[in-house]
């Protein structure tokens, strides 16, 4: 037998399921969802453009995204149609819930806690981000802020 046979296969969610329990960039997050997203620290830098607001926004502005440091996880539940029905989600989840549901209904969400790469339903566990998102001109504008 070829050591190069493939015995299976799996779709793109959950391969990148399986990378973002691992933990991923912001952009590479960001890139993963379909809907155009800018992502603001606490502070208001730009810190993240994905491709999908790139072709919005043709023209560079010449600012160029600081480098957010944190890495971006989703939890093992996180593509189940139920989710993990956790009452504090990990960052991924979060950002993933608030830029889709903002971005569909165009109600904004504003400081929804999370924790950088766990759930819990332990409402009294400190976390670690609040993620904010508002829908202007057809571009999520998400803000985290590392608390």
């Amino acid at each position: 037998a070829s050591a190069n046979m493939v015995t299976h296969s799996m779709c793109i969610d959950c391969a990148d399921n399986l990378d973002f329990q691992l933990g991923v960039s912001l952009t590479e997050y960001l890139d993963s969802l379909k809907v155009p997203i800018i992502a603001l620290d606490g502070n208001g830098s730009l810190i993240a453009v994905n491709s999908a607001a790139a072709l919005i926004c043709k023209q560079k502005s010449g600012i160029e995204p600081i480098e957010w440091k944190e890495k971006v996880y989703e939890c093992t539940h996180a593509r189940l149609p139920e989710g993990c029905r956790k009452a504090v989600h990990c960052s991924g989840c979060a950002i993933r819930f608030a830029t889709a549901d903002t971005f569909s209904s165009g109600e904004s969400r504003h400081n929804v806690p999370a924790h950088l790469n766990h759930c819990s339903s332990d409402m009294t566990e400190e976390t670690e981000l609040l993620i904010s998102a508002d829908k202007i001109d057809n571009i999520v504008f998400l803000r985290i802020v590392r608390l």
